[in-house]
């Protein structure tokens, strides 16, 4: 695609740094890990799985060779991921260290966002994995240049895209890009929340 580089596993290290710095701070890493200094170590981990998962099984790209933000992006085939295709994509040493840094409450989250996929997600679409901007590069239209190549294939293609997010800022990111809110639930057992978000290509 030539508006973005796509990458690949050799790629993971540096776009799983780009993710890292993006998610240091958020709701759900936050909730897996109060300590503002161990979660960095958590969201290395955290990120690499869908990183590697993507990578082998959907779309992997970032704005420029800069790699200014990442976004990882998966056929509903291959949505949720299943332990099977996990444990092909992703090295068991980085699984073993997700489940030391956090990973029993990252799973009952995880639990809760595949449930909503499962039940308002439409049949055929494509899923928004992962998408993150560096901080040094917030706010300079990065988001917008990781999604709108992607949007505009899948509008050719007649084919919706699903997202969910824990931050409410990024609703009005998503519905700017023409995503709507099919759902607001809260986790359970935390005090999280949770929105599933469709976009669907315009009528033709």
């Amino acid at each position: 695609m030539g508006e973005l580089v796509r990458l690949g596993r050799a790629d993971v290290g540096r776009a799983m740094e780009v993710l890292a710095a993006a998610f240091r701070d958020d709701p759900l890493l936050t909730h897996a890990c109060p300590d503002r200094e161990a979660r960095m170590k958590l969201a290395r981990v955290f990120c690499q799985v869908p990183l590697h998962y993507a990578a082998r099984y959907g779309e992997v790209y970032a704005p420029s060779q800069r790699l200014e933000g990442v976004a990882a992006w998966l056929p509903s085939d291959s949505y949720p991921l299943t332990p099977w295709k996990v444990l092909r994509a992703v090295p068991l040493s980085l699984l073993v260290s997700l489940g030391r840094t956090g990973g029993a409450r990252l799973r009952v989250v995880g639990d809760h966002l595949d449930a909503l996929h499962r039940r308002l997600a439409p049949p055929e679409h494509l899923v928004l994995l992962i998408l993150g901007v560096a901080p040094s590069f917030q706010g300079q239209g990065h988001a917008g240049r990781l999604l709108r190549p992607i949007l505009a294939r899948l509008d050719r293609e007649g084919r919706p895209c699903y997202v969910d997010t824990m931050q409410e800022k990024n609703v009005s990111l998503y519905e700017h890009f023409g995503f709507r809110v099919l759902e607001e639930s809260s986790v359970p057992g935390t005090d999280l929340t949770a929105w599933a978000m469709l976009r669907t290509p315009p009528a033709r």
